[in-house]
């Protein structure tokens, strides 16, 4: 009798907190929800002031951008975001019919794209936060 052997293996989101901010809280709650179900731990937030006390009062992993401002305006606040928390990762969610932001490729996620492609891109940013 052959038996089958697993091995248990941890998800790369484990114990990974992430801010999400975004310009209305219908912007956020599907793509929340949808990590919150895949272990991570999500806060949201709807303005600049309110991700900046928030990225004060805790220590996040990765800090999404998914506002519908001006590319500097983004800019600023990851530059902001990293000089408080040297240790958190700032990526942003662009949307391919306005201006992209200045943000490193690597950091950049797509608006449009299923929940599923969203998710393998958070989690390979949360392996390097």
């Amino acid at each position: 009798m052959s038996t089958k052997h697993c091995f248990a293996m941890n998800s790369l989101s484990a114990r990974k907190r992430l801010l999400f901010v975004a310009t209305t809280r219908a912007d956020a709650d599907q793509r929340s929800e949808f990590l919150r179900r895949n272990g991570y731990e999500v806060d949201c937030a709807s303005r600049r002031d309110m991700a900046l006390s928030m990225s004060r009062a805790r220590s996040y992993d990765v800090v999404l951008l998914a506002l519908d401002c001006g590319s500097p305006q983004i800019a600023a606040l990851a530059d902001e975001i990293e000089r408080q928390n040297p240790n958190t990762l700032v990526a942003c969610m662009a949307d391919c019919s306005k201006s992209i932001p200045a943000f490193p490729c690597h950091r950049m996620l797509w608006k449009g794209e299923p929940l599923e492609y969203f998710l393998a891109r958070i989690n390979a940013l949360a392996a390097t936060a």
